[in-house]
């Protein structure tokens, strides 16, 4: 009798030890999968992480611009020519459709300050790409 428990517990242990081996071969797998697209594209996480970057600062200076210093209000038009001018980049490199996006309409800051929404549907779009890279 003590014989037949330990080979069923030495069979369950082994049979433990398989599974465990097959899951962290998996995660292994996966890290590296992971690893390779991450370095694949670094460049291109970078570009999108400095874009969302300006894009949430001037959805900081945008809806307050009376609390600001004259030079930081002053800051805020060449900032969004920066960021319109790097989306139109990503477009040309064929990343987004610029066109597609609302702020491709916006003119001037002041275009900015009545309607923010242009600015949260950069940071939305370039986050959904963000994660479509790792899918």
């Amino acid at each position: 009798m003590i014989e037949n428990t330990s080979l069923i517990l030495t069979a369950l242990a082994t049979a433990f030890a398989g599974i465990a081996a097959w899951c962290s071969y998996e995660v292994s797998k996966n890290s590296l999968n992971f690893q390779k697209n991450y370095a694949k594209n670094q460049n291109l996480i970078n570009e999108l992480n400095r874009i969302i970057y300006k894009t949430e600062t001037l959805q900081i200076l945008i809806p307050n611009p009376h609390k600001f210093s004259d030079n930081e209000f002053k800051s805020i038009e060449p900032l969004l020519f920066e960021l319109k001018s790097e989306l139109e980049r990503l477009n040309m490199r064929e990343i987004i459709k610029y066109n597609d996006l609302k702020i491709s309409l916006v003119k001037n800051k002041f275009d900015l300050i009545d309607d923010n929404f242009p600015l949260k549907e950069v940071i939305n779009k370039l986050e959904a790409k963000k994660a479509e890279i790792f899918n």
